[in-house]
């Protein structure tokens, strides 16, 4: 505040103002600093790429499977509300990471925490909180979550173990808030990826039958500019 106190006498803002008015506008740059910095600290932990995808700039053609309407859903927070799963599909390089990460952004910007993290990856870090006693720990930081983005699902085979801690993420999750899926799979052969059909049955059960679906298509964009 000091500084933008300082700013302002500078250029002279507060001439045509009421000592409340200015009061006011020093207020104002106060709380917008804060949300910006605060927004600065999620963005942060969320894990996205450098580039910051974001909403605004995903490029709408009829032949990549989605129209505008799909992607502004997610711009307000009634899927967040209702802790409405998103599953994104399709070939590599169609820019299911890339949506999944704007939409990410977008819930960030609303105030609320989003996170993306790698398939694989969550399994190393269970196994690493699983050997250090944190598990637990593990588990609870996930669930402050607001919106958990596991990207690059079951892209690699995983053990019976861990296919019980997947369940018990998503379970954890069903009323906490939604999950955003990546995968090359398509939705109806996610039984078939998972050895144990009872486990598999409810994984899918949980994930799929209310989730909005975005099944993206044609070419790799990766080197497009």
């Amino acid at each position: 505040m000091a500084a933008c106190l300082e700013q302002r006498l500078k250029n002279g803002d507060h001439r045509d103002l009421s000592h409340e008015e200015f009061i006011s506008v020093l207020v104002e740059d106060e709380f917008s600093a804060r949300n910006n910095r605060r927004l600065a600290r999620m963005i942060g932990r969320a894990n996205f790429k450098p580039e910051q995808a974001c909403l605004e700039n995903i490029r709408y053609d009829s032949r990549r499977g989605f129209e505008k309407k799909d992607i502004m859903q997610f711009s307000s927070r009634t899927w967040i509300d209702n802790a409405q799963n998103v599953i994104i599909t399709g070939p590599t390089g169609t820019g299911k990471t890339y949506i999944a990460e704007a939409i990410g952004l977008s819930v960030c910007k609303t105030g609320l925490p989003a996170q993306k993290i790698r398939y694989k990856r969550l399994f190393e870090e269970i196994r690493s909180a699983r050997g250090t006693g944190m598990y637990l720990n593990y588990i609870r930081k996930l669930q402050k979550v607001k919106v958990l983005i596991i990207d690059d699902f079951a892209m690699q085979p995983i053990s019976q173990d861990e296919l019980s801690d997947l369940l018990d993420i998503i379970e954890e999750r069903n009323q906490l808030g939604p999950l955003i899926i990546t995968t090359q799979y398509p939705v109806n052969k996610w039984h078939s990826l998972f050895d144990d059909p009872t486990t598999a049955d409810a994984i899918c059960d949980r994930l799929i039958p209310a989730a909005i679906k975005l099944n993206l298509k044609g070419k790799s964009l990766r080197g497009e500019k």
